[in-house]
This record gives C-alpha cells, sequence and structure tokens, in this order.
C-alpha cells in the first residue's frame, strides 16, 4: 500500500509540472513574427546609422558584452557606444542578416534566437567581410 501512496504521490506531482509547462505555453506564430522584426529593425537601424534605433532593441537595465569582449551597462551606456562607433570606424558599414536559424523559448517571456549576420565596410578592416552568428535574447513583460 505504502508503494502505491508513494507512485500516487509521484504521478500528482509529475502532471502538476505537466500541466504547468502546458499552461504556458507560447503562441510562437506571433512571438516569432516579433522576433523577426526585432532582427529586422536592428539591421535596418545599423544601416541607417542610427544610435536611438540600435539602442531601442535593448531594455533600459540590458548588459551587453561585444564580440570583442567590451562591456555596456544600461540602454545609455549602449547607444553612446553606437554613437561613438557609428560615427568612427563603422560609418560606412554594412550589416545584414543572413539568416535566422532558430528561436526558443525558455520561458513565454524569454526566448533566445541564434541569427547569423554579416558586417562589411568596417574601416579597421578595409576590404573585409566578417560573418557572425549571434545570440539574442528576446523578453517581453
Amino acid at each position: 500500500m505504502k508503494n502505491k501512496s508513494v507512485l500516487f504521490m509521484l504521478l500528482l506531482f509529475f502532471s502538476g509540472i505537466y500541466f504547468k509547462v502546458s499552461a504556458q505555453q507560447v503562441d510562437t506564430t506571433k512571438e516569432n513574427t516579433a522576433i523577426r522584426q526585432l532582427v529586422k529593425n536592428y539591421e535596418q537601424a545599423w544601416n541607417r546609422h542610427d544610435p536611438v534605433g540600435l539602442a531601442a532593441n535593448y531594455r533600459t537595465d540590458a548588459t551587453w558584452v561585444n564580440w570583442f569582449g567590451a562591456f555596456y551597462k544600461g540602454r545609455q551606456d549602449i547607444e553612446d557606444h553606437y554613437r561613438a562607433t557609428h560615427n568612427s570606424y563603422f560609418k560606412l558599414s554594412h550589416y545584414y542578416t543572413r539568416s535566422l536559424e532558430d528561436i526558443q523559448y525558455l520561458t513565454p517571456n524569454i526566448a533566445v534566437a541564434h541569427v547569423r549576420t554579416g558586417l562589411t565596410d568596417d574601416t579597421r578592416y578595409p576590404g573585409e567581410t566578417f560573418e557572425f552568428r549571434r545570440m539574442d535574447r528576446s523578453y517581453k513583460k
């Protein structure tokens, strides 16, 4: 009898987890469309060399580490960085999205996307094209 009680309790526990997870399902069609739009907005803001538009893709309390390892904290710090770089070595650059590889939902409000991108015309590296795989986190309140 004791084993049946333990089994029943475990069954209740795991079914509770299942129902909690099921209740948190995401409307991926709607959310994926919004994430694709964020990726497009970023690309367009980059190619306009618009630091305000670039920073608008980040939360006000965001932290960001660029691919050189520089650390920026808060939307204003990120915007200041974009302003400085787009007034200098990224002034003539062109950024493009090659593909959005996948989108994974960690919770209904947090998604991680892997995006393949490219960059040309960085004046520090004349004639070079850089292709990246970025990981972006999208958070919805």
